[in-house]
């Protein structure tokens, strides 16, 4: 199946002949992407061309030809993953990489406006001139600041202190399925960017809810985003070469420290009392395996693997940063901290205390730049179940889960044996909600591997349907694993409400619903 002529030369008028492709050759260097099916990374379906739009003028003119023809559409911006491309026949890719600007950064109200290629760290060097830091996802300061914010799902280890995406999200420029440009918030009343929710029309929840369409619900063209005050230096001075660089000076005021605890229920109630004493700058759970993806290289990874010292002192653990604004704060926080440990039995790890560990976990804090990298160069590839956001009761009991089934896989030796229980859990919002990860690595180009792995990732959303662990991240949107209709039935149907929405945003069906939700109802799975 190919585009017709006619159409392609439609799109080329768009974009120009140097900004659309229907190459085999490009279009193939676009279905190798990581969390992919069960054949490894290799997507099944092409698309038909690939169209770079520069605009929102360009892309409302795509849209429309779409639309004009019947041609499924799927916007990518930065395209991690095998969700970013079109998971139907006869689709077209629009990669909004030549949308790239920050066009504002509002010093005094604290926000910034971005297009859909910026990147978190891009983002992140611009507003720290001017005393400000913005939150970027676990997924690494690689990630686009827009689709975290505005399309996916917007966690990140730097929550306790800078929220989550959806919540940081304030004015949007939304073309919708049809080509018509919505806009929402304040934006909507012709009132700038300062707010997502008024004085014009708010639709936050139908554009993104909890988890966000995945693309399946038009094209972001522009997004205005919170931004917190940053107390630290107007540049970061970096050593050693990438991707190992880390903080030349430390910061003034800036602790990190990992913590292990003699169980889970009491790392958990460890996690409740900072939630309510409000203090803290960036906490995430770490086991031991995922401490050890920290490492500045594989070969020390292993060593402190074998030694079984991360094992053995940081079972319980987690990862915790005071930044405070003077010396005042910095020495109440420790004292508050201090007691917390002593009421839930935490213990400081000499892990944490040494040169290289120190230098790496405030670099990974500061620029949260290191996480996927070092998953994949572990086993090749790597995928994440759970993840349901809500109380840190329901986070441990994730953890306890996906632990117990991942032995199964490790014991048939289809994926890595990383001691199971390997998560990351993040606090949101001084501890009132939590959030885990449970990651499975191994080799996506080993058949036997990849097909136990995405077995494992089934059945873990199976789990989470049985036990009450709440929607899963990722797989719910992910060709050919769970889909909405598999949970709606347990909660208040809400897939109905998502169908009724598709129907009245996109009637003719042309933004790609494969990981956002049909139209028409399908079978339960």
């Amino acid at each position: 199946m190919s585009l017709d002529k006619k159409v392609y030369k439609s799109f080329e008028s768009v974009v120009g002949p140097e900004n659309i492709s229907d190459a085999p050759a490009v279009l193939r260097s676009y279905m190798y992407q990581p969390f992919g099916n069960n054949k490894g990374v290799w997507a099944d379906i092409s698309p038909e061309a690939v169209l770079m739009p520069a605009s929102t003028e360009e892309v409302v003119a795509i849209a429309k030809i779409c639309n004009r023809h019947h041609i499924v559409f799927k916007a990518m911006s930065t395209g991690w993953g095998i969700h970013n491309l079109p998971g139907v026949e006869g689709a077209v890719l629009m990669d909004l990489r030549r949308m790239n600007r920050i066009l504002e950064i509002d010093e005094k109200n604290m926000f910034a406006v971005v297009e859909p290629h910026v990147i978190c760290m891009q983002l992140q060097v611009e507003a720290m001139k001017k005393g400000l830091n913005c939150h970027i996802i676990g997924a690494g300061s690689n990630t686009s600041v827009l689709a975290s914010a505005t399309s996916v799902a917007g966690y990140g280890p730097d929550g306790l202190s800078m929220g989550h995406s959806g919540r940081n999200l304030l004015g949007v420029e939304w073309v919708l399925p049809t080509g018509e440009v919505l806009k929402l918030g304040s934006l909507g009343a012709d009132a700038g960017w300062f707010c997502g929710d008024g004085p014009g029309p708010s639709m936050r929840g139908i554009m993104r809810g909890w988890e966000g369409a995945w693309g399946g619900l038009g094209v972001f063209t522009k997004c205005a985003v919170k931004l917190f005050h940053w107390n630290g230096p107007s540049e970061l001075e970096m050593k050693n070469a990438p991707p190992n660089y880390v903080l030349k000076e430390p910061l003034q005021f800036f602790k990190a420290s990992l913590f292990s605890f003699p169980s889970l229920d009491q790392l958990a109630e460890a996690a409740y009392k900072l939630g309510e004493s409000e203090i803290g700058y960036f906490i995430c759970r770490l086991t031991p395996a995922f401490v050890g993806l920290q490492m500045t290289s594989g070969k020390n990874y292993v060593d402190m693997w074998q030694s079984g010292m991360m094992q053995q002192v940081l079972k319980y653990g987690f990862l915790f940063v005071i930044f405070a604004n003077s010396e005042r704060e910095f020495d109440y926080q420790q004292k508050v901290l201090a007691q917390i440990l002593e009421e839930t039995g935490g213990q400081a790890s000499p892990i944490s205390e040494t040169k290289e560990m120190q230098e790496q976990i405030a670099t990974t804090v500061l620029k949260v730049d290191a996480v996927v990298r070092s998953c994949f160069r572990s086993a090749g590839g790597f995928n994440t179940s759970f993840g349901a956001m809500d109380t840190v009761d329901l986070a441990i009991n994730q953890i306890k889960a996906g632990a117990g089934l991942k032995e199964k896989y490790i014991k048939r030796g289809v994926i890595m044996d990383d001691g199971g229980d390997n998560s990351a859990t993040l606090l949101f919002e001084q501890g009132h909600l939590a959030y885990t990860e449970v990651l499975v690595m191994y080799d996506h180009h080993d058949g036997e591997s990849a097909q136990g792995a995405f077995e494992y990732l089934a059945e873990s959303n199976e789990i989470c349907l049985k036990q009450g662990l709440g929607p899963p991240i990722f797989q719910i949107s992910q060709v050919g694993m769970g889909k909405h209709g598999v949970f709606g039935p347990v909660c208040f149907n809400y897939d109905a409400w998502l169908r009724e929405i598709k129907k009245e945003l996109d009637p003719n069906n042309v933004c790609d619903p494969t990981a956002y939700i049909s139209p028409e109802e399908r079978e339960r799975e």
